[in-house]
């Protein structure tokens, strides 16, 4: 089992989410598994830092402030298309068909919060 995500060392992570709790989890659970892991608050935190690096997944939450994950999306995939296939847009927005239809059309990989580890390691190594 453990063999599965041996290819996610050396690996880099953008994780967008404006709950604190849910971000230091998250963290704390990816720190020993990729080699970097960056947070951002909200979409125009994290599209500063998609500017100045490439990650090669984003763990990417719908609803915050400022700028919202739709949004942030929209942005970087005309300032970097490349990376729009390493997004995973983590949601507990499930209700709204807007939400789904977006992910769909964009051909994104969601996880549903609340998620547990192995979900997020199986769609991460499923995404790299």
């Amino acid at each position: 089992m453990r063999d599965k995500y041996i290819n996610l060392s050396g690996r880099s992570v953008l994780m967008v989410e404006d709950e604190e709790i849910v971000s230091e989890v998250l963290k704390e659970v990816m720190s020993p598994i990729v080699s970097t892991v960056e947070t951002a608050r909200n979409g125009e935190e994290a599209l500063a830092k998609v500017i100045q690096r490439d990650f090669d997944y984003i763990l990417l939450d719908i609803k915050m402030p400022r700028m919202n994950g739709m949004d942030f999306f929209r942005h970087m995939s005309v300032l970097k298309p490349h990376l729009t296939k390493r997004v995973v847009f983590i949601t507990g927005d499930t209700e709204s068909e807007i939400t789904r239809s977006f992910i769909r059309n964009n051909g994104c990989n969601s996880l549903n919060k609340p998620f547990g580890i192995r979900e997020l390691l199986d769609i991460l190594a499923k995404s790299g």
